[in-house]
């Protein structure tokens, strides 16, 4: 065991002093990206599995938002990855998906073949913090779920988020957030985010995106933080163990 631990302080070490290139972080990044759609693609289904209880939750309310519009509602998500979260919207729902990451393409159209009760209508490859290719107030919808933790500034995010809401329009979200001050996980998460930012395509493990939203001027927003059930995935998802889920209404 404790050559396994050896071996891990090594890597990191390794990796770190990779990183303070910039020649270095450009090839990591480069090559990343594209094993990052891999696997993540395959993970998020896991993921799922353990937290499929926690977004029929979150996305209960779309049903009801459904019928307060008479219509298919108009959903876009920011960060949408492989589409894991298609499989919990209403049926009908026209999907607007948005994402830096073009590597998600062939994942992305495959999930929405494998949903046909959705309809991918839109795939924007930009960051959250500049969706100009959207409209004003043009959807009825945005969802976020793991992704404020990646994006470079999550006030210009949530700002974006207001715009291209309808108004009484709503923002979906669920993210993993820095664990409470005074615990052991939350000076782990301190040490570890440097390296973590750039194993996880930009993630870090110290956001505190609930206080970008009480501030953005919503007229509500409510959410709850939980301990979510990520450990069993992996021993190294327990790091990640703190959820914050939730809606914001403009």
């Amino acid at each position: 065991m404790a050559g396994v631990w050896w071996f891990g302080l090594v890597s990191v070490g390794m990796l770190a002093a990779v990183l303070k290139t910039q020649r270095g972080r450009a090839f990591f990044r480069l090559m990343h990206r594209k094993v990052f759609a891999y696997f993540l693609s395959r993970m998020v289904k896991k993921y799922n599995e353990r937290m499929s209880s926690f977004k029929e939750k979150l996305f209960e309310d779309m049903k009801t938002q459904k019928s307060a519009v008479a219509r298919n509602l108009r959903v876009l998500e920011i960060g949408v990855g492989a589409g894991a979260n298609f499989k919990f919207y209403p049926p009908g729902t026209h999907i607007i998906a948005v994402d830096p990451n073009q590597e998600f393409d062939k994942y992305l159209k495959k999930n929405a073949e494998d949903f046909g009760d959705i309809v991918l209508q839109q795939f924007v490859i930009a960051p959250g913090e500049n969706m100009a290719a959207v409209p004003d107030e043009s959807v009825d919808a945005v969802v976020c779920t793991l992704v404020m933790c990646n994006v470079s500034d999550q006030v210009k995010v949530i700002s974006e988020v207001k715009r291209v809401l309808k108004p009484r329009g709503k923002l979906y979200y669920l993210e993993h957030v820095r664990a409470p001050p005074n615990t052991w996980l939350y000076s782990l998460q301190n040490w570890l985010d440097h390296v973590w930012y750039y194993l996880t395509d930009g993630c870090t493990l110290r956001s505190e995106v609930w206080k970008h939203l009480d501030a953005a001027g919503f007229s509500q927003v409510n959410y709850q933080l939980f301990e979510a059930p990520v450990a069993s995935l992996s021993s190294g998802f327990a790091i990640v163990k703190f959820h914050l889920m939730g809606t914001a209404t403009k």
